[in-house]
């Protein structure tokens, strides 16, 4: 029975008396339950809850709640990542003071935070721009400095021209800045950077035992690139420089020209003076481009030197070249062309008219002259050795490995290991951020600020507007604080720190979060740490985690966190798109404001449709629809009108029946699988309206029901006479012996064509698979607008529903 219920008012009452009783706060003391420290990435306040945010926050409390009424001491933290360009940029456009931006955003998006329900601690808060939080990003800045991971340095970086600040590589996108979409440009400069590549192996080798997707680890693994190869040093003709060129296949009987980065040190020394012109003209237009656009561009380029290697196994002279598609900070910077057995160097060969020679039969035989692509024999393929002297007829992969030792006993090379990850570069050249706490001597050497003077506070007295010069280096204030306190002489660093600087340790300070005397003890980490379960979005995969599992090893090998790798389990989410199937933007006017469907829907009814709309654990994207959250609505309904059927003689059939949705429901949870959980709760509704439910039933069922509907199980079981939260009731437990009779997945088919899949019970009736037909979000976009003229049902089987 469907039964309207005021979902602004229960909402409003029950929100308060959780506050005001601070239902959700838990103590580091565990009392002997079983800890579970759940977490959601902290948001960036850029003023706005969109729908996105309600995907990330809203669905995972799901799993929270269930936890704490199984008797778990859950932890659920909240926070703000406040310090940032958006907040910089929002203030010059529109010539406001970014702290007070930054503020005003946190004080709304916590009311709309709050309007979800969730069960968030919100006395562990944490704001990364507030002194007492960045006093500890500076002082952990600080331990790596003092342990050499923290350093001054000069390499190539990701030059914002408009945000005029450097970009770390993952946050260039396609060769745009992420944060603006301008073209990224290559430029050298000074930089403060972190040895993260000092880790590389454990970032590496720790993945194996992590219960993380298999894709999230393999992007990390692809990130840092360790490559397992050999230095071979070539004799220049004509000269006593030599050339070091790395390789993972030293496929040497089949090299035909060199290749070298334009930034290489040799470039200009390999370059003769007929060639001269060409080249200085070919490295100034590289220079130009950014690093995307140079190893992404599909033809490849180059210009000759006018210089030769010498083969060590030919005895040939091979051409050495410049092309852009090399980088000076990859490997050596230096590659051999082996244009048989590799498609780019086959591309540039063949453009370039440079020798092609096969040393390596594939799996089709084939020993003819390489003149097309498709003959290219690569690394990984089955194959043996031709017209490779002592190696003709080994395996490819074992002639690699005999290369290698045969070069290696004539002194010619030595096997090496190279990453593709380099130095974390974490200085930016904005206002907007935590400052750098480091002063120089009158002779330029860098010093720590001392403990006592933490935190070194961002100063006021800025003119933030982007000159390519940092902000800070304008404040009068800061220079006058550092001379007072280091004296005449001495500068203060005018740098701030990336923001994944402030993220890559929050989840720390959450376990203590007023401490005042250090960041977090190790007894408050060993409390909660590591992170049970940790849900954000991919495209963090090789930003933030990466960084995040750097910071932790560091801390761990300084003892000061307690284990290794702060997230046991990590969930990616997909995307909420707009109802007509593409990213949600304003320009497409296809944006969902998730406070005018709470206005209109209810909290509740959010909640149950985002999670409805698929599995959580999969990076899939969901188009929203109207219509299934229209039906998630009457569900929530007919839940309220479930009362008016409870009477004292209930069938076995729903007894059964409740227990088997008990026990899916509680496995479901478990494994982020909350769509299927819902439909078995659809399923129970069906039955216990139809043929009744006892009391106690219907309180087992509002038990399952709250993690999903807080409120509206909250307002009913307070109307079923209960005195005490429901959430702080112990999650029902199903009974075996009733398990027998399991429900089926069955086809749904439009017009004949499948469409999805819904999950009923074996003895389910039409009109009610219909029902749960209507209600699946994916189903229910073939159905909208559309008449439905017959339906073809068979129970257990299939559900063909005929429309025009």
């Amino acid at each position: 029975m469907h039964k309207k219920f005021d979902h602004k008012t229960i909402e409003k009452k029950w929100q308060k008396r959780w506050r005001d009783e601070k239902v959700y706060e838990v103590a580091n003391d565990h009392k002997g339950k079983k800890k579970r420290y759940i977490l959601t990435e902290y948001p960036y306040p850029s003023g706005n809850l969109h729908i996105g945010h309600w995907y990330a926050f809203a669905v995972p409390d799901i799993l929270v709640r269930a936890k704490r009424m199984q008797g778990e001491h859950v932890m659920y933290p909240v926070g703000f990542d406040s310090f940032g360009l958006p907040a910089e940029n929002a203030a010059i456009k529109n010539k406001l003071d970014p702290k007070k931006w930054t503020y005003e955003n946190i004080d709304r998006m916590t009311a709309q935070l709050e309007s979800m329900g969730n069960s968030y601690d919100w006395s562990r808060a944490v704001r990364t721009s507030d002194p007492d939080y960045y006093r500890w990003t500076q002082w952990l800045f600080l331990q790596l400095f003092k342990n050499n991971l923290a350093y001054r340095g000069t390499s190539m970086v990701n030059w914002c021209p408009l945000c005029k600040t450097v970009l770390a590589n993952e946050q260039v996108v396609g060769g745009k800045c992420e944060r603006c979409g301008s073209e990224v440009e290559h430029r050298e400069m000074p930089q403060w950077l972190l040895r993260i590549t000092d880790y590389a192996d454990r970032l590496i080798d720790d993945l194996d035992a992590l219960n993380w997707p298999e894709p999230i680890k393999e992007s990390q693994r692809n990130w840092i690139g360790r490559s397992e190869g050999i230095n071979i040093d070539y004799t220049i003709v004509g000269s006593d420089e030599v050339l070091t060129c790395f390789t993972t296949t030293p496929v040497n009987f089949g090299a035909s020209f060199i290749v070298i980065a334009p930034e290489h040190p040799l470039t200009a020394k390999l370059t003769t003076k007929e060639n001269e012109e060409t080249a200085k003209t070919y490295t100034e237009a590289s220079a130009k481009k950014n690093e995307m656009e140079r190893t992404g561009q599909k033809e490849k380029t180059g210009v000759f030197t006018g210089s030769y290697a010498i083969n060590h196994v030919t005895g040939e002279h091979m051409p050495i070249w410049i092309a852009d598609f090399v980088l000076k900070d990859v490997g050596t910077g230096a590659v051999q062309g082996c244009p048989g057995h590799d498609k780019r160097d086959f591309q540039f060969a063949k453009k370039y008219g440079i020798s092609i020679r096969r040393v390596v039969v594939g799996p089709d035989n084939d020993t003819s002259d390489i003149v097309s692509e498709d003959q290219v024999v690569e690394k990984g393929t089955q194959g043996r050795m031709i017209n490779s002297g002592f190696l003709d007829g080994v395996d490819f992969a074992d002639a690699m490995e005999k290369t290698k030792d045969y070069f290696e006993s004539k002194g010619w090379g030595k096997r090496v290991v190279r990453y593709k990850l380099r130095d974390w570069s974490v200085g930016r050249q904005r206002y907007w951020g935590c400052p750098i706490p480091i002063v120089y001597d009158p002779e330029g050497l860098p010093h720590a600020v001392p403990d006592e003077h933490l935190p070194w506070l961002l100063p006021e007295d800025v003119d933030f507007t982007p000159t390519g010069e940092p902000p800070l280096a304008k404040s009068e204030a800061l220079k006058k604080r550092t001379v007072e306190i280091f004296g005449e002489g001495w500068t203060p660093e005018v740098e701030t720190l990336d923001t994944f600087v402030d993220s890559s340790w929050y989840f720390l300070r959450y376990t203590d979060p007023k401490n005042t005397e250090v960041f977090a003890t190790t007894e408050a980490q060993g409390a909660w740490m590591p992170i049970d379960a940790y849900f954000g979005g991919a495209e963090h995969t090789t930003m933030h985690l990466l960084y995040a599992r750097f910071v932790q090893k560091v801390l761990c090998d300084m003892g000061l966190a307690t284990v290794p790798e702060p997230f046991t389990v990590r969930v990616n989410r997909g995307l909420v798109l707009g109802p007509d199937g593409n990213k949600m933007s304003k320009s497409k006017g296809n944006v969902i404001d998730p406070d005018e469907q709470v206005s209109r829907l209810g909290a509740d009814t959010v909640k149950i449709y985002l999670a409805f709309m698929g599995p959580y654990g999969e990076v899939t994207n969901y188009p929203w629809d109207m219509g299934g959250i229209a039906g998630t609505r009457r569900f929530l309904e007919r839940v309220h009108g479930l009362g008016a059927h409870v009477h004292e003689n209930e069938p076995r059939d729903v007894t059964s029946l409740l227990h088997r949705t008990v026990d899916k429901v509680t496995r479901d949870i478990e494994h982020f699988k909350f769509n299927t959980a819902i439909s078995a709760m659809m399923i129970f509704i069906n039955a216990a309206e139809k043929d009744g439910l006892s009391e106690e039933s219907y309180k087992t069922f509002l038990k399952l029901l709250a993690p999903f509907a807080p409120h509206l199980a909250e307002e009913l079981w307070e109307t079923a006479g209960e005195s005490f939260s429901i959430h702080q009731a112990t999650w029902p437990l199903a009974d075996k012996s009733l398990l027998t009779e399991e429900t089926a997945t069955i086809a749904v088919q439009i017009n004949g064509k499948a469409r999805g899949t819904i999950e009923v019970s074996a003895d389910t009736e039409e009109e009610s698979a219909m029902d749960i037909a209507k209600a699946h979000k994916h189903i229910a976009g073939y159905l909208d607008g559309k008449t439905i003229t017959r339906v073809v049902y068979v129970p257990g089987k299939i559900l063909n529903i005929i429309v025009r």
